[in-house]
């Protein structure tokens, strides 16, 4: 072992919120322990889904951080810049970097989030011909590529889909959003609430295209692309990828833990290692569950950060909201969880009048999931209510009343 090697108590992988959730609560629970955050990004970590909001204005290269520069050196919390973890070492709990560098560690937490997915019509060698966006620095390209472009076609009905077509059409873009599901958000919406999206994003002139299946890109020598389609076709200035992610797992792979959809963890958030832990956006839970969203993934941080400096604490996959705010208007959703997702029975209460809608799912005469749209002001309401499953009667009177 060489005497330059750098030891810590604690190496995390990855800065995102997971990542750095996990670094202030490893701080505040031991004022001792050594922490380290790799950070493989080129910009102090920051709020992940403020970028895909403000592509049409642009934004500050630190515009969206979490913390100033001096919150690490307040807090003796060590960060690198532009750094990348490409190789674990179990038996010497070894870390390696991309720059050679070797870091030693006792606890290790992944919190490398995931990782935007590619259609099985894009050709490997074709991938750089068309955007995705995860990361700041991604925003950057895909803001000043569409400079001069007129036209773009997003693939996906996601939630980052509705948001870069309002960006794009901010920017005097001609836009079309095409998918294969049948309404926007299926995995977050029920179906009155993504038909008032629909209604939305069409008065703003967004085209729609819904049970479309891509079969083909290919530049027409033109500068502009083809997309053949089972419906229709067309040609495109930009293309944009926004057909969901997938974990990142290969680091964790590769050291032999296990994995699957994501990083294969238990109720404390550690993985088939004892001394590694996961959290975020790669973490696969008991059940077979990874939540995508940023306040569970902030909420893991804290619980991996816990578990890493020795207080035991659960994950009890509390739910979380999902809000995303288009045109004006607010569209939320806590649990996502609706008819077909369940393997039990579930009735469904609904309000709609003066521009809000909401409706809730309930089991057994308790609150399991709601959406809301255009109602800004009780969307922390809404969650606490799910959370607290309250019962059907005080739902009607305090959340679905008020809306008639």
């Amino acid at each position: 072992m060489g005497a330059d090697m750098e030891r810590y108590d604690v190496v995390i992988v990855g800065a995102g919120i997971a990542g750095l959730s996990a670094a202030r609560t490893a701080r505040e629970i031991d004022s001792s322990v050594s922490i380290l955050l790799v950070n493989e990004e080129d910009r102090l970590p920051y709020k992940r889904t403020k970028v895909s909001k403000h592509l049409a204005a642009g934004f500050k290269r630190d515009e969206f951080r979490l913390e100033p520069m001096e919150w690490y050196s307040a807090n003796r919390v060590g960060i690198t810049h532009g750094r990348r973890a490409v190789r674990i070492n179990r038996d010497d709990k070894r870390l390696a970097l991309d720059d050679g560098a070797e870091l030693e560690y006792k606890k290790l937490i992944l919190a490398v989030g995931s990782e935007p997915l590619y259609p099985r019509a894009v050709r490997e060698h074709e991938r750089g011909s068309f955007h995705r966006l995860r990361t700041a620095a991604d925003a950057e390209t895909l803001r000043k590529a569409a400079g001069n472009v007129g036209s773009v076609v997003i693939v996906g009905m996601g939630v980052l889909s509705v948001e870069l077509a309002e960006q794009f059409r901010k920017m005097k873009k001609s836009v079309t959003l095409i998918g294969a599901t049948a309404q926007l958000l299926p995995r977050r919406l029920n179906l009155r609430a993504s038909e008032l999206m629909e209604e939305l994003l069409r008065k703003n002139k967004v085209d729609l295209s819904f049970h479309e299946e891509v079969l083909s890109f290919e530049p027409d020598g033109k500068g502009k692309t083809l997309v053949t389609m089972i419906k229709k076709s067309g040609r495109f200035d930009m293309v944009v990828f926004c057909i969901g992610v997938a974990p990142r797992i290969a680091l964790a792979r590769e050291a032999g833990i296990d994995v699957s959809t994501g990083v294969i963890v238990d109720e404390y958030l550690t993985t088939s290692d004892r001394d590694i832990l996961a959290a975020g956006d790669c973490a696969q839970h008991p059940g077979g569950h990874v939540s995508y969203l940023w306040h569970a993934a902030e909420h893991q941080g804290h619980v991996a950060g816990a578990n890493a400096v020795g207080r035991a604490t659960k994950f009890l996959n509390p739910p979380f909201r999902m809000k995303c705010e288009i045109f004006g208007t607010q569209f939320l959703s806590v649990d996502q969880t609706w008819p077909g997702d369940r393997a039990e029975a579930l009735t469904v209460r609904e309000a709609e009048a003066g521009g809000k809608y909401v409706a809730g799912n309930f089991s057994d005469g308790r609150l399991v999931s709601v959406v809301a749209v255009n109602d800004t002001d009780r969307s922390a309401l809404y969650q606490s209510a799910v959370r607290e499953r309250w019962p059907e009667a005080r739902c009607t009177e305090e959340l679905l009343s008020p809306i008639r």
